[in-house]
């Protein structure tokens, strides 16, 4: 029997939000209820957002794919290729547009158009067919071809009343928006909240997640995804077009901040944000991936190597008491805490970046002013030296921009310090990513011993100590004494929580090894 495959497009994502597809696939559905000599074929092709005017559908999408299909002999003669109208299937022009229908023609299969019952083939071709095809496809080019001349003289002249009147134009606006282009405040206070966390290197599926349980409505469904948009979107520093008509929900250096995070891990394999403040921060010394903590009812939690203890398939076993890890970092970490939150004062210099730009378009007026000189006396020597001095002005104060804009200065180091306390006490996670981003670390080898940052390995566990019942931990000069304190939630603990003794005073210290 032969067989029926459905190709839907439309080529505006905002249609998603409408009744695009569910009315094509209605279409196909009722002309498969008058046609049962067909059944449909488990092949189903989609272009959904993709311009059938650009060609978008055919390069790389499910059009493309269709043709492959019909090349493999997938799609066989007599099958039949449903579409709600010609123009689904490109808004090409006449020549293009044969050109990629011939090879599903010329194969033997048809495309039936829905809207109005027409079948296309080889035999309908020869006919009348070849006319009525040829005359829809030039109708819906010159259709896409004129909405595209409108489109692009609409945007021309809302920049222009944008830039020359202040005049905030209306278009398809972010979340934090209102269609006036006024913000929404408790959104807008999220996507700072956002921009903060990305900076920091908390990835963006867990900040979607914290955005939904934020209690803000127009938030209860983000995604990561959203997440990304944002931080490309130049609306979040109130520009449209390179205008600023809208009111900026984050500052330039945030801004800034975002994109050169976003250049340092573009390359970096993409890592899921953990729960726990210290997994990211252990890392095995065997393998180089995470140690992640383990729980036991009734016993002291413990780290062990993420691939030894799931697969096997990393020979480090050492198994440490949790309050070890939390010992070291407070006694090591303060330093490089500092540090981590000391890199979140650092911005660009937005006051010198805001006077060249008042140049290049200063540069740029008087460039436009000589050019309609030029075009009314000719090429006058002083005129065109005036230009290519006022071009070569534009030009470095460009270049200039760029390298400021990549270009930040640094927070101030001891100024952190109640930042850290804050962030210890409530964002633990935030804290966890920045100091990953600057390269902390605790790394935990076979025997025991650990290094801190990649330094050597100087720290060794030692066991338990039976008469205190503490764990000892070793550093060459002292032994520390750990308490067998409950679970930290967040990891954090202080450095009173343990005690250290000189090596020469602790004869009564009788460690043992505890599994």
């Amino acid at each position: 029997m032969p067989q029926a495959i459905s190709y839907v497009r439309f080529s505006s994502l905002r249609q998603s939000k409408g009744t695009s597809v569910e009315r094509q696939e209605q279409m196909i559905g009722q002309w498969l209820s008058h046609h049962p000599d067909y059944d449909l074929s488990a092949l189903q092709f989609k272009d959904l957002g993709k311009s059938g005017y650009k060609g978008e559908h055919v390069k790389g999408g499910g059009f493309g794919k269709l043709l492959l299909a019909i090349e493999a002999g997938a799609i066989k003669p007599e099958d039949v290729v449903l579409v709600e109208a010609i123009d689904r299937t490109g808004r090409l022009d006449a020549v293009d547009m044969l050109g990629i229908l011939h090879p599903i023609l010329s194969a033997g299969v048809s495309i039936v158009t829905l809207d109005d019952g027409q079948t296309y083939n080889r035999e309908s071709l020869n006919g009348a067919g070849l006319f009525i095809l040829s005359a829809k496809i030039q109708s819906a080019h010159q259709y896409s071809a004129a909405l595209s001349r409108r489109i692009k003289a609409s945007y021309e002249s809302r920049r222009k009343a944008a830039k020359e009147k202040g005049i905030t134009p209306e278009r398809y606006t972010p979340v934090w928006l209102t269609s006036k282009g006024e913000l929404i405040e408790p959104v807008a206070e999220q996507v700072r909240v956002a921009f903060d966390l990305y900076i920091s290197g908390v990835g963006t599926s867990a900040i979607a997640k914290r955005l939904r349980e934020s209690g803000v409505s127009e938030l209860a469904k983000v995604a990561g995804a959203s997440v990304r948009r944002w931080i490309n979107n130049r609306a979040a520093i109130g520009e449209w077009d390179g205008v600023e008509v809208y009111p900026p929900v984050v500052s330039l250096s945030t801004f800034q901040k975002a994109q050169l995070h976003k250049e340092k891990v573009k390359t970096v394999p993409v890592k899921k944000t953990a729960k726990h403040f210290l997994v990211g921060l252990m890392k095995c010394g065997v393998c180089g991936k995470n140690y992640i903590v383990q729980h036991r009812k009734g016993k002291t939690s413990s780290v062990r190597c993420r691939l030894n203890q799931m697969a096997g398939d990393c020979t480090n076993t050492a198994q440490l008491p949790l309050p070890i890890i939390q010992a070291l970092m407070a006694y090591c970490a303060d330093d490089w805490k500092h540090k981590a939150v000391a890199s979140l004062n650092t911005g660009v210099n937005e006051a010198e970046i805001a006077s060249l730009r008042v140049e290049v378009e200063q540069a740029t007026t008087k460039i436009k002013g000589l050019t309609d000189s030029v075009m009314a006396l000719g090429a006058l020597p002083e005129l065109v030296a005036a230009m290519k001095e006022n071009n070569q002005a534009r030009e470095k104060a460009i270049a200039s921009i760029a390298i400021l804009e990549r270009t930040v200065i640094g927070g101030e180091y001891w100024a952190a310090t109640t930042d850290v306390w804050k962030l210890e006490q409530e964002d633990p996670q935030r804290l966890s990513s920045l100091l990953e981003q600057v390269g902390f670390s605790i790394t935990i080898n076979p025997d025991k011993t650990l290094a801190i940052a990649n330094g050597p390995a100087v720290w060794k566990y030692k066991g338990k100590d039976r008469s205190s019942n503490r764990f000892v931990l070793d550093n060459g000069h002292k032994l520390f004494m750990i308490a067998r304190y409950d679970y930290c939630d967040t990891g954090i603990v202080r450095n009173d929580e343990f005690e250290e003794f000189e090596n020469d005073l602790a004869n009564g210290c009788r460690p043992e090894d505890e599994e």
